[in-house]
């Protein structure tokens, strides 16, 4: 069985690299728009989420999940992996963080994976676990 691993994302310039290369190789997308270099780097710089992970399978970086501050899970892995990792980060999700308390109308005091309606793989994997939808979100248009 091929070992999964999570590299906390501190972030060193190997990461912020490592990272772009995951976004544009990235088939499901939900707010990714285009960016350059500069902005990735200073995006990641920023640290905009609670935690983030890189997601290495036998020494190859596959996909990076994070953990924000309004309790969602994003999970960004390569279809041929998603069955690989998915309960893995469950796990390891559940062992190292606890939702942050409630915040009515702000965040929810349970965390939610936002999963983009391409990614069937990622919704069969969280349906195997008996994860339950929480709602259905649409974008109007401009």
């Amino acid at each position: 069985m091929k070992q999964v691993e999570f590299e906390q994302v501190e972030p060193t310039e190997e990461q912020i690299v490592t990272l772009f290369d995951l976004l544009e190789t990235r088939l499901h997308k939900i707010s990714y728009q285009e960016t350059s270099y500069s902005k990735h780097k200073d995006f990641v710089k920023s640290q905009p989420y609670r935690d983030w992970f890189l997601i290495r399978v036998s020494e190859n970086y596959v996909g990076s999940f994070y953990v924000s501050k309004e309790n969602t899970i994003g999970i960004n892995v390569a279809d041929e992996y998603t069955s690989l990792v998915v309960s893995s980060i469950i796990n390891f999700v559940n062992k190292n963080f606890k939702p942050l308390p409630l915040i009515p109308s702000v965040r929810s005091d349970r965390f939610a994976i936002n999963v983009p309606p391409s990614s069937t793989q990622l919704a069969r994997e969280l349906r195997a676990i008996d994860a339950k939808i929480a709602q259905v979100t649409y974008f109007l248009p401009s």
